[in-house]
Parts: structure tokens; C-alpha cells; sequence
């Protein structure tokens, strides 16, 4: 049996860190629509709102049908019913009012009131887009971005997010800084990412102010600056970006902008694990395995590894798999090891594929299979994994030369199996891809 070993956690910190919010569409609420001064005047008094509303809105008044909607849907002042809403809507919007056209957009996207219908949605957001409303713009591009009721189209979708962030949209501004910085839909351009992510951030878009957070950070458009990245990350927490927690515990991990604090980095990172933050789960457990701002507490190191992993992390299913292999925080399972480490493995995770080498080599978990760690070491020192070429040459030395040609096939197939692989880890990092190069092994 091989004696199992930790070896120092190799950890990075990944400009995949930006806060893409394309599943958020701006509802009208989102915007100010242009109404008249004394329906605004109705709205700043709720006891005559409902009332007003109706009876300009029978009268057949375009605003009024249009903020109708506003009190069924919030239930402001009356009982909330999305079926009323819709009505009072669809009226507006028929006549042509781009608010209510964008609201319909809104409803169908979502299926308030009305069956669930992306075509719908986008024939409502086109038809309030070419009215030039900077929020139907923006919600317009999100479904050309996602390929919901249209096909998949970035540079359509950069675009429009170009057409609402040249009226000023903070939000728009934010994806079409995404768009620059990831190169969907336009050429990549870091200095015009940081330009608009500034933009959005004075504005005072929270996900904006996480995004040049990371770009002060990372040194990308602009130079490398952690009292900056400090400064925003901080707003953009306070705004409600839980990612950002986790990008505050970073700096204060590694002192960076600020003095090392590792306690205060386990409280931030416990904030943003609790909210589900994938990166934030894999970090406080290599904390509590390290003892680094915590008690060392293996228990809670392979509950955050096991949370992270079953959210399909590679580095958190590689964590918790090592923690079966070496009984620390769960009782020994080589098994159950395997089988995490195999779920990383296949996601090209280096170190979860040097491990499982290590364990075809000796039998731990699996049937002990040369040819089967032959693949695996192969694939890992392809990847830059020196231990993994060390394991190599010694596994060469006793292999068979039909164990070897076996082991030729199998590195291949695999190859040739998941070469879509680079294709998927670009969707994900689009779709909001965070994580940490985090290691261990056994």
C-alpha cells in the first residue's frame, strides 16, 4: 500500500473572478419610465393610487395602463395579481408604449401571468428596443447572449449592449465590459473593459465594482493596484456581491493592499461560502485543513471541500476525494476517494489525475490497473505536474509492452473523447466560471 502524503496547496487567484449577471433582465421597475406629472404625483400618494390609476387607465391612457401593472404585480395598495397585471400591460404595450413593451418582455421571459415564451419575450424587447429604451436594449442582448428565443449571438448581443450603455445603462455597461474582457461578440480589449467597469462602478453597479475590483487587482487595463481593488471590492460587498467577500478574504489572506490577516480572510470567506460562493467554500476548507485564522478542524475542512464538490468543483471534489484517501475529517474510504477523485479527473484536473494514478497504481479504491495509471499520469504531466513525470518513468520501468500500448490507447481515447473540453470551460467562465487553482494529494 502507498504511503499517502499532503503536499502544499498551489493557489492562484483567477481573473475568472468577474461577476457576470446576464440571467438578471432589467424589469420597467428598473428604469424611470416617462409619465405624467400628475400620474407621478398618484404614485407618491397610495391612497388615491389605485383608484387614479383605474380610472385613467379606462379612459385609456397609455401611462396609466402602463404603471397599472406596477401595483398588481408588487401588490402595493392591492391584493397582487400577475392575470391583472398583464392586462393593464398588454394594453399599454399594444399602443405602443416602450415601458409596458419591455415590462411584456419581462413577464414572458420569466412566465408571470402569462406561459413562459422566450420567441414572446423577444418580440416585446425588439419592439421596445427600436423605440431606443436603454433597458430593453440590454434585456434584448441578454437573450441573443444566451440563445433563449434566438440564436446564440455575441456580437448582436455586444452590440446592444452597446447601444444601452451609450445612453448611459450602468448595467449594460457592466456585460459589454464582460464582452471586452472575455472577447465574446467583440475583440478582446482590457483597457476598454476597465473603462467601461469604471463607468458602471461610479455609477454605482455592484457587480461593475467587483469586475474592476478584479481588474485592479489582476493589473488588466490598467496597473496593478490593491488599495483600489480594496476600495471596490469593499463597495461592491456592500452592495450585495457575496463573491466579493470571497475576493476581500484573498487580499486579506495574502496581505495584499492590506496587513495579513488570516482570520479575518476565514470570516469573509465564511460569508460567501454560506451563500453558496463555490471558490469561498474551497478556500475556507484548505483554512481549516491548514489551521491558518481557524483551529485546524478536518471535519469542517472536508465538509467545505464536500459542499464545493457537489456543486461539481473539480478542486473541491479533488479536496474531499483526498480526505477519504487519507481518513482525515471522514473515516478512510479509498473508494469513495476514487470515485470523487475520478469526477475531477475527467474535468482535466491535473492533480485529481495524478492522484488517481496513484491510485490505479496500487489498487486503493480501484482494480489495480498500470495501463489505467498510465493514462492518468500521462494526461497530468501533460499538464505540467513534475511528480506526475517522476510516476511516469518509475510505472514505465514494470510495465509489460502490451500494458504499454494499452496505456498508448487509453491516454487517445480520452484525448479524443473530451476534446470539446476547451469549447465548455470558455461557456462556463462566459456563464460566470470562479474558481481557485486550490491542490492537494495523497
Amino acid at each position: 500500500m502507498a504511503e499517502m502524503e499532503a503536499v502544499a496547496m498551489n493557489r492562484q487567484f483567477w481573473i475568472c473572478g468577474f461577476v457576470l449577471f446576464g440571467g438578471m433582465l432589467l424589469n420597467a421597475q428598473d428604469v424611470s419610465p416617462v409619465t405624467r406629472e400628475n400620474l407621478e404625483g398618484a404614485l407618491g400618494n397610495r391612497s388615491v393610487l389605485l383608484v387614479e390609476l383605474v380610472r385613467q387607465a379606462e379612459a385609456g391612457d397609455n401611462y396609466a395602463q402602463y404603471c397599472g401593472p406596477n401595483t398588481y404585480i408588487t401588490g402595493r395598495g392591492v391584493l397582487k395579481n400577475d392575470a391583472e397585471a398583464v392586462r393593464w400591460c398588454l394594453q399599454a404595450a399594444r399602443k405602443g408604449v416602450p415601458e409596458a413593451q419591455n415590462r411584456m418582455g419581462y413577464l414572458y421571459q420569466h412566465g408571470i401571468g402569462v406561459p413562459q415564451d422566450y420567441g414572446e419575450a423577444v418580440r416585446w424587447f425588439s419592439n421596445a428596443a427600436e423605440q431606443k429604451l436603454p433597458a430593453a436594449q440590454h434585456n434584448l442582448a441578454h437573450m441573443y447572449q444566451y440563445g433563449e428565443g434566438v440564436p446564440l449571438d455575441y456580437a448582436r448581443a455586444a452590440d446592444l449592449y452597446g447601444q444601452a450603455a451609450a445612453q448611459g445603462l450602468a448595467r449594460a455597461r457592466n456585460e459589454l465590459g464582460m464582452a471586452y474582457e472575455l472577447g465574446t461578440g467583440v475583440p478582446r480589449n482590457a483597457t476598454e473593459a476597465f473603462n467601461l467597469f469604471h463607468l458602471a462602478a461610479e455609477q454605482g453597479e455592484p457587480s461593475a465594482q467587483h469586475n474592476l475590483g478584479m481588474m485592479y487587482f489582476e493589473g488588466q487595463g490598467t496597473a496593478r493596484n490593491y488599495p483600489e481593488a480594496l476600495k471596490w471590492f469593499s463597495q461592491a460587498a456592500n452592495g450585495g456581491i457575496v463573491e466579493a467577500y470571497r475576493s476581500l478574504g484573498h487580499l486579506y489572506e495574502y496581505g495584499n493592499g492590506v496587513h495579513r490577516d488570516y482570520l479575518k480572510a476565514a470570516e469573509l470567506y465564511r460569508k460567501a461560502a454560506e451563500h453558496g460562493i463555490v471558490a469561498a467554500q474551497v478556500e475556507l476548507a484548505y483554512l481549516y485543513m491548514t489551521g491558518k485564522g481557524v483551529q485546524r478542524d478536518y471535519f469542517e475542512s472536508a465538509k467545505w471541500f464536500r459542499r464545493a464538490a457537489e456543486q461539481g468543483h473539480p478542486i473541491g471534489e479533488n479536496g474531499i476525494g483526498y480526505m477519504y484517501c487519507r481518513g482525515e475529517g471522514v473515516i478512510r474510504d479509498y473508494r469513495q476517494g476514487a470515485d470523487w477523485l475520478q469526477k475531477a479527473a475527467e474535468q482535466n484536473y491535473p492533480l485529481a489525475q495524478q492522484n488517481l494514478g496513484i491510485l490505479y497504481q496500487n489498487g486503493l479504491g480501484v482494480p489495480l490497473n498500470y495501463a489505467e495509471a498510465y493514462k492518468w499520469f500521462t494526461l497530468a504531466a501533460n499538464s505540467g505536474m513534475a511528480a506526475s513525470r517522476r510516476a511516469l518513468e518509475a510505472l514505465t520501468q514494470i510495465m509489460t509492452t502490451t500494458q504499454l500500448s494499452d496505456g498508448h490507447t487509453r491516454v487517445s481515447d480520452w484525448v479524443s473523447h473530451h476534446n470539446n473540453l476547451k469549447l465548455a470551460a470558455q461557456k462556463a467562465e462566459a456563464r460566470k466560471l470562479d474558481s481557485y487553482e486550490t491542490a492537494a494529494q495523497p
